[in-house]
């Protein structure tokens, strides 16, 4: 007579497993396998109902993770660039990292197990749900490491920086003000500012550090802060910084956009129209925090 689910046992043996899982996980080192797994786990021989327990429990806990992963709920905790600085992001993604890797090895472990079951007392009353229970684990496992990689590493998201003397952006934002000629953005420009989708330091030019932020399709550019040259009655010059923050109209964000320098991202900016945020008191501080932010993503030359 042919053991419960034999089918189970010719279609997932452990080499097949153990393929598998390192396919879909791809950045797990070696000696993660069953194999290994079963070797830890001698002499802490599972039970039958406690087999079905623990993948039970397993599951649970990785449906938790998928939901802190996906950043839904109550428990919320993708990594996020627009809340996160570098650092904490990639304490995020590295403590993900780590917690997914684990239930890899417990998967793993569990299937040894069941691996044992099968050899040991093929004809268990148990054999068939603790299969299923694998089974139902080890789909909310895949779910959990694709969500996983969608998120970019931290180590890929951090790029170059300029800081240039270059003045023309300084002097077209100081003219402006001088000449009360720079319009308003609309109220609610901080908010869209501090919600953007991405964020990405550009440089400094000058005194005017500059952003690109992206929000669905479109981009802008954000500059923040600018210095003004001024003469006293001696002919003393000094210089007066300015920390106030103005953005240019929305455009297109495309390949092309992405992929321009800072230097080319300077020229695009100042073909564009620009306009005064509101940024005064917490909503300026709020900003500026936000600024610090996608700065920490970047490297100065």
């Amino acid at each position: 007579m042919r053991p419960p689910l034999r089918q189970f046992r010719d279609r997932f043996t452990l080499r097949s497993l153990a393929v598998c899982l390192l396919l879909g996980l791809g950045w797990v080192s070696g000696g993660t396998d069953s194999a290994s797994c079963l070797a830890k786990t001698q002499g802490q021989v599972m039970s039958d109902s406690e087999i079905i327990g623990n993948l039970k429990a397993l599951r649970r806990e990785m449906f938790d993770l998928l939901s802190q992963v996906a950043g839904k709920g109550a428990a919320a905790g993708r990594p996020s660039r627009r809340t996160m600085d570098y650092e904490a992001y990639r304490r995020t993604f590295e403590a993900y990292s780590a917690k997914i890797d684990d239930c890899y090895r417990r998967l793993s472990a569990c299937y040894a197990q069941i691996d044992r079951v099968y050899r040991t007392n093929p004809n268990s009353p148990l054999y068939k749900p603790m299969t299923q229970a694998y089974l139902d684990a080890k789909a909310v496992f895949y779910n959990l490491k694709s969500t996983f990689n969608t998120i970019e590493p931290p180590d890929t998201l951090r790029t170059e920086a300029v800081a240039v003397a270059d003045r023309r952006l300084n002097e077209r934002i100081a003219t402006s003000a001088r000449t009360a000629t720079l319009p308003p953005a609309p109220a609610e420009a901080a908010k869209d500012i501090i919600e953007s989708d991405e964020s990405r330091f550009i440089g400094n030019f000058d005194s005017v550090e500059m952003f690109l932020l992206v929000k669905g399709d479109m981009a802008c550019y954000v500059m923040f802060g600018w210095k003004e040259v001024t003469t006293d009655d001696t002919g003393k010059s000094s210089e007066q910084f300015h920390l106030s923050v103005v953005r240019s109209e929305m455009f297109p964000f495309t390949p092309a956009v992405r992929a321009l320098s800072p230097t080319q991202h300077l020229e695009n900016a100042l073909k564009l129209k620009i306009a005064a945020v509101d940024a005064q008191g917490e909503v300026l501080s709020d900003l500026s925090e936000f600024f610090a932010r996608a700065k920490s993503y970047s490297r100065m030359n």
